[in-house]
């Protein structure tokens, strides 16, 4: 048993979000997440902060999401255009392996459709997993901060397959969240700090089905029933073996 201690979203990907005290969930994640990103003109690419040396700059912007279904940016540059569509084929360069700016190569991902998320619409950390990496909550990007009732550090590796209910809603774990370079990079007033990752790895390096052993914080999911949380909320884990015999 736990309970929400903090609520974001991020209307526009790479660039910093927005703290919620009451947000709507839907079948494809917290209304207004990530339903924007900006787009290369020239490469025709998806801006992300995963490239840091050309779009680590995204991350000292911010975006509000309106109830009209807009978007309020801090900044726009130039060379990019705003788009609200994930388009075929919609490709960002990250740096891997998760490590540091400057080191490790370029590779290119295809994203998921429907929104601009990388993996799965909702992301989900545990304060004692923040608490052991003393680390602030903003360097990961969830959606969902929880404090669990006698909560052990990575906790969330364990989740997968879990069916989590928030308040009306119910979400299910589907995988430990893999990191990349974002979380050492500067967040607003967060100055960069590539120990996060080193730390992280040190602690909580995994293996992740076949993708072979990650760095993770936190869990990824998806939604089984929409709803509205709300931070306060009550926190209740139904583990596999839970749901099996249910």
């Amino acid at each position: 048993m736990g309970e929400i201690v903090w609520l974001g979203r991020y209307p526009v990907k790479s660039m910093l979000g927005e703290e919620l005290s009451e947000v709507a969930l839907a079948t494809d994640g917290l209304v207004g997440d990530r339903r924007y990103a900006l787009v290369d003109r020239e490469t025709g690419l998806v801006a992300s902060a995963k490239n840091p040396r050309k779009w680590g700059w995204l991350l000292r912007h911010s975006a509000r999401y309106e109830e009209d279904g807009t978007v309020t940016l801090s900044e726009m540059s130039e060379r990019v255009d705003l788009i609200g569509e994930v388009p075929p084929n919609a490709t960002l360069e990250r740096l891997t392996p998760e490590t540091e700016p400057g080191a490790g190569e370029m590779t290119r991902n295809i994203l998921p459709r429907r929104t601009f998320v990388d993996f799965a619409p909702v992301h989900v950390v545990t304060t004692a997993t923040l608490e052991a990496l003393q680390a602030d909550h903003r360097r990961f990007r969830p959606n969902i901060v929880v404090r669990m009732v006698g909560g052990e550090p990575f906790a969330e590796n364990h989740w997968p397959g879990s069916r989590i209910t928030i308040g009306d809603a119910e979400i299910e774990a589907v995988v430990p969240t893999p990191r990349c370079v974002v979380p050492t990079l500067a967040h607003g007033d967060l100055p960069a700090d590539p120990s996060v990752i080193r730390t992280a790895a040190r602690r909580n390096r995994i293996q992740v089905s076949d993708l072979g052993r990650l760095t993770c914080v936190g869990a990824y999911a998806t939604v089984r029933r929409p709803g509205t949380l709300r931070v306060g909320d009550l926190v209740h884990i139904d583990r596999p073996a839970d749901v099996g015999a249910a």
